[in-house]
């Protein structure tokens, strides 16, 4: 076998032909675009497989033994502490995104998803690297995707997305943006034909269910992402109302 992993072998005809075999098992770790982190209770690292050193900057040897929040960005260490606890409570973690600092000392943004195992005491997280998507032309895009912790429920337009007050991006399809967009908007009550003229629909035309659907996957979404409920309360036969605090943001 040569080095670039090609083997020659003879067809039928007694010709020499060249094929490409795959690469060993061990190489198949460089290919991976995540770190799979097992840590304890106390989020001591215990091992990392797949893109350890190319997210961290850390070989998988030296990240054993390392307290993963002492690698954590100092003013992302409160949300990530708190989406820990949710975790350790039985909570399955997606798309949380905070940032970590290299052993060369640069900022690296990741999206982590975790679970909890109680019986085998271990915490798995799967990280993976998304600086790139958080800059544009070099610049970092404003305003950053990894927010200030805020005491309300934050809605903003380019891109479309509603920030949790936990710290949470979560991002909206435009109808669920326009949703959103029309409660936090509306007051005290907003009626179900307000929804649905700003959706563009015929109210009188308009499935009401399809509305209740709309809702209902929307609080499971934010839910699942966040660990928080969407706060809208259902107003019988007339609409919904968002009742905690929240800003829309250009």
């Amino acid at each position: 076998m040569t080095n670039d992993a090609k083997q020659k072998l003879l067809d039928e005809n007694g010709k020499q032909t060249e094929v490409r075999s795959s690469p060993p098992k061990s190489d198949y770790g460089d290919l991976v675009l995540d770190a799979i982190c097992a840590v304890d209770a106390d989020s001591k690292c215990l091992s990392v497989k797949g893109a350890c050193e190319r997210i961290f900057g850390y070989t998988p040897e030296e990240m054993v033994g390392k307290y993963m929040l002492d690698l954590v960005h100092p003013d992302d260490r409160n949300r990530t502490e708190q989406s820990i606890d949710r975790v350790m409570g039985g909570y399955l973690q997606r798309y949380f995104e905070n940032r970590y600092i290299r052993k060369d000392g640069q900022v690296v943004y990741i999206s982590w998803s975790a679970s909890w195992s109680e019986e085998h005491q271990v915490r798995i997280g799967v990280a993976r690297d998304i600086t790139q998507r958080k800059f544009d032309n070099g610049e970092l895009v404003q305003p950053q995707l990894i927010p200030e912790y805020t005491q309300y429920w934050q809605l903003s337009s380019s891109p479309r997305r509603l920030i949790s007050p936990n710290g949470v991006n979560i991002s909206l399809s435009e109808q669920d943006h326009i949703v959103l967009l029309t409660l936090m908007s509306g007051g005290e009550c907003v009626t179900r034909r307000s929804i649905v003229d700003a959706l563009g629909e015929d109210y009188i035309e308009y499935d009401q269910r399809r509305l209740d659907t709309q809702m209902n996957r929307l609080r499971r979404k934010v839910e699942v992402a966040s660990g928080q409920a969407l706060p809208v309360s259902t107003l019988r036969a007339i609409g919904y109302r968002f009742h905690e605090q929240s800003k829309i943001c250009p």
